[in-house]
């Protein structure tokens, strides 16, 4: 009998040693997975996969689902398809009436780009204006070789494209006939293989494939941009909805944070903190 009583104890102990065992695995085995959507600008979008390699990597329980589709799909469609919106563009004040919430995560400017191998140095904002209006139609006008200028736009609702016509001074005047690209990736591409061709592209996507040129004298760096001196800057924007889950806001202030401020910095853009 007494062995008996001892063999039942011991089981229980084994069995309540067995149930602890488990709850505390249970514990540590971490939070549960999560998926953030985001969508928007194309022109957000590279520095955005920067942001969201180190923050998985960071964060192995979160998983950041990436849609370039363009500004407009980026404001119209957060909070309803993506929990994060991207934008390269101020909101205006109907969109801000609707309760989103937008986060300047960095500046950026705007460079004018044309084949490398282009002579011309240099536009004035106006000579810009003239070209993209159809006023200016041929390289010799603005001192370089003759040849009939192939202008590159970003298309209608894009937020490089808003920002740009804006800055520029040109909305809704486009010449009739410009190559109208979806994505900075097709701009590049264009320019790179027409020696006649211009466009523009956000400053932190220039590459050695293309040519940057001066705005007014002013050469587009991050300095110049920084002190205002390069005028063909805009921001960088992240939107949020009313209803939007803790690790979207975690994510977004992540960025907002040192190290993804850090991130901004080291890809070439201007950081805001």
């Amino acid at each position: 009998m007494k062995t008996k009583v001892i063999a039942v104890f011991m089981t229980l102990a084994i069995l309540t040693g067995a149930f602890a065992g488990g709850g505390s695995q249970s514990a540590s085995s971490g939070p549960a997975p999560y998926t953030i959507e985001v969508g928007g600008s194309t022109s957000v979008a590279p520095l955005m996969e920067y942001f969201i390699e180190e923050y998985q990597r960071a964060h192995p329980h979160i998983r950041v689902n990436m849609s370039p589709t363009g500004s407009g799909d980026g404001i119209n469609n957060t909070g309803v398809t993506y929990q994060i919106g991207m934008s390269s563009r101020e909101l205006t004040p109907a969109e801000l009436g609707r309760g989103l919430r937008d986060e300047v995560i960095a500046i950026d400017g705007i460079a004018v780009i044309v084949h490398k191998d282009n002579p011309v140095a240099g536009l004035t904002i106006e000579q810009i204006r003239g070209i993209f209006t159809g006023e200016i139609t041929d390289w010799s006008q603005v001192g370089g070789a003759r040849g009939s200028i192939a202008v590159n736009s970003r298309e209608e609702g894009s937020g490089t494209r808003g920002a740009f016509e804006e800055i520029v001074g040109f909305q809704g005047r486009l010449v009739a006939g410009a190559n109208e690209s979806t994505s900075t990736g097709a701009i590049i591409a264009g320019i790179a293989q027409n020696p006649n061709a211009i466009g523009y592209i956000s400053l932190g996507s220039v590459n050695d494939t293309i040519k940057a040129l001066n705005v007014g004298g002013v050469s587009p760096t991050i300095a110049n941009v920084t002190s205002g001196a390069y005028s063909i800057s805009r921001p960088f924007i992240l939107l949020t909805g009313a209803n939007v889950h803790a690790e979207s806001t975690a994510f977004v202030n992540w960025i907002l944070g040192a190290q993804g401020q850090e991130i901004v910095a080291s890809r070439g853009y201007i950081r805001i903190r």
